[in-house]
């Protein structure tokens, strides 16, 4: 999993770093679709079994899949396994550069943008959407969504076109925004997020596989009812400043919604739908590992959110009190987190993303050879960049300073990915094929 596992070690607390990799392997292991699909889905003769409920396949006239996401491919690959020659065709959409390995060749599968939609993600909703038409009512059609279908699998609604849907990404992302106030919006722009797609599906039967990586840990996807409003969107706009940022079409259409003359996105779509993996199953797998390790092992929340830097001085003023008074664990013990950390960009456009801010940020406050923290983005990625997070020591911002750099001043930029590179700190595995959010895990020794 790790791809410069030999660099990261060659430094620093190689001991403990080696721990930390060690725990991060394991819990991304825990919640791949190579364990998590074959635990929820399986075929025993003509049955299948997904979840609690089972299909009786001579029942069926064809079985469809029809996804998106960063991990959305390996789904489709278990699922290409279990079902093979019964497998119909279908499209799943994926981050550009993500492997297909083991998918059907029924199956299109479609490399599109990440985190902007592009011309790649358009092709994929037109082609998921003329699946969902044509499919009969004595059809099967599984809906794998992962973290990353939202810009993977993309459908303007009405006028709006691609580049609106690109901007507005992009403005709300910069801007720092919760995940649950971007999909209100993005849910509201498009003519298949927010339980649509599910309506186009029916009446086929449609079972949704997803892996949860939002905060508040409930499901959602395209064929999944949206609780959320036009209003609601306006609102969170208005809420951050942006109704002048995003563009103008953007604003008319869902104030056409928000006065009626745009159809409302279902609040009752959600069909069959069965959770693969979730936000907490990445830091129990960590807790557990760490655990059989010998150390303490505790977890501290599965829900953290807030700005990258903020977080990291919090957790590093935790670690501190462990290392000083045995306190909230005794050392050596390890320190888990999950959830999902922001950047407000600003003006500082440098290089990086959340988990490597928060990395180099918790560099900053170590103070001492006891502390060493990992934060890893699950997917494999960290922002727009091939770098899926940082491990860092009390050793790492000396290093820094010996090649000439300033760390708190790449802080200040968001640049932390060149300075983590610079000193072979930044952790680099690839795609996984998953996606729950981030992982930070911090060993005090004793």
């Amino acid at each position: 999993m790790i791809r410069n596992r030999d660099a990261l070690l060659d430094h620093g607390n190689r001991e403990a770093r080696a721990t930390l990799l060690d725990v991060a392997r394991a819990a991304v292991e825990a919640v791949h679709p190579r364990r998590t699909v074959p635990a929820a889905v399986g075929l025993d003769g003509t049955r299948l079994r997904v979840g609690d409920r089972s299909y009786d396949l001579d029942a069926v006239d064809d079985v469809y899949v029809v996804g998106a996401g960063k991990g959305a491919a390996a789904v489709a690959a278990e699922l290409s396994s279990i079902l093979g020659d019964r497998l119909a065709g279908g499209v799943v959409a994926t981050k550009a550069g993500d492997p297909d390995a083991g998918v059907a060749d029924a199956v299109a599968v479609i490399g599109a943008g990440h985190p902007i939609p592009d011309d790649r993600s358009l092709s994929a909703g037109r082609r998921a959407i003329a699946i969902a038409d044509a499919a009969g009512p004595d059809d099967l059609v599984i809906v794998p969504v992962t973290g990353g279908a939202s810009s993977t699998l993309a459908a303007p609604a009405g006028d709006l076109t691609l580049d609106d849907l690109a901007a507005t990404s992009e403005t709300l992302l910069a801007a720092g925004l919760r995940i649950d106030e971007i999909n209100a919006v993005r849910k509201h722009c498009s003519a298949i997020k927010g339980g649509r797609l599910a309506e186009r599906i029916a009446p086929a039967t449609a079972v949704t596989l997803v892996v949860v990586d939002e905060v508040a840990g409930e499901p959602w996807g395209p064929t999944v009812g949206d609780a959320t409003t036009f209003a609601d969107a306006l609102d969170v706009l208005a809420g951050h400043d942006l109704l002048d940022t995003v563009p103008p079409a953007v604003v008319r259409h869902l104030e056409r919604g928000r006065d009626g003359a745009v159809v409302e996105t279902p609040t009752d779509a959600d069909g069959h739908v069965v959770v693969l993996a979730g936000p907490a199953d990445a830091p129990e797998a960590a807790q557990s590992r760490a655990t059989e390790l010998g150390y303490e092992s505790l977890i501290l929340s599965t829900t953290v959110e807030g700005e990258s830097r903020e977080v990291a001085t919090c957790l590093a003023a935790v670690a501190e009190e462990a290392a000083t008074y045995g306190r909230p664990a005794t050392p050596p013990c390890l320190l888990v987190s999950g959830g999902e950390t922001t950047v407000r960009v600003g003006e500082g456009r440098g290089e990086g993303g959340p988990n490597q801010e928060f990395a180099l940020a918790s560099a900053l406050e170590l103070d001492g050879e006891r502390v060493t923290t990992l934060a890893l983005g699950t997917d494999g990625t960290d922002g727009p960049t091939d770098v899926a997070g940082g491990l860092v020591d009390a050793t790492t911002v000396p290093r820094m300073a010996d090649r000439g750099l300033d760390a708190r001043d790449h802080l200040r930029r968001h640049d932390a990915t060149p300075a983590l590179r610079a000193v072979d700190d930044a952790v680099i595995t690839g795609p996984t094929g998953t996606n729950v959010m981030d992982l930070r895990l911090t060993l005090v020794e004793d």
